[in-house]
């Protein structure tokens, strides 16, 4: 026997934050001076920039020849070289990842982020469905 019918999905929001910047891992430049390809390297073209030794980097994609990175210092993403880039030591990641205090800023009082519910069942909220092909494509011609 074979039973078919519908089953209700229910949809939730995407956050801001992807996966992959959550699960980033941090990395250094392993060597003297990387350099760093904002659209990734091609043929005859000069690095957009260089990174230095121990220049901390979070790895987005890993790839075969070239990573794409995020700068830690600044938010630059781009590719470097992924034979040159090493896995950050303990101390390395506990400088990034600590929390910088300026101590002459002032407290700021700026007021907070409204944040709204998007898990409706509002029928408006739901993209419409995708047309299908058909369940049988015609035979192509014979070929002469």
């Amino acid at each position: 026997m074979i039973f078919a019918g519908c089953s209700g999905t229910t949809k939730t929001t995407q956050t801001a934050t992807t996966p992959a910047k959550r699960e980033a891992k941090l990395f250094v430049v392993s060597v003297e001076s990387t350099g760093f390809y904002r659209h990734g390297p091609q043929a005859g073209r000069d690095p957009d920039k260089k990174l230095s030794k121990e220049t901390v980097v979070k790895l987005i994609r890993p790839s075969f020849g070239y990573s794409k990175i995020e700068i830690a210092a600044t938010g630059e993403q781009g590719y470097v070289s992924s034979e040159e880039i090493r896995p950050a030591g303990s101390n390395l990641i506990a400088s990034v990842s600590a929390p910088k205090v300026d101590p002459l800023a002032t407290p700021s009082t700026s007021p907070a982020v409204e944040q709204f519910q998007l898990n409706s069942n509002d029928p408006r909220l739901v993209p419409p469905p995708e047309d299908l092909p058909p369940a049988e494509l015609p035979t192509p011609p014979p070929e002469p």
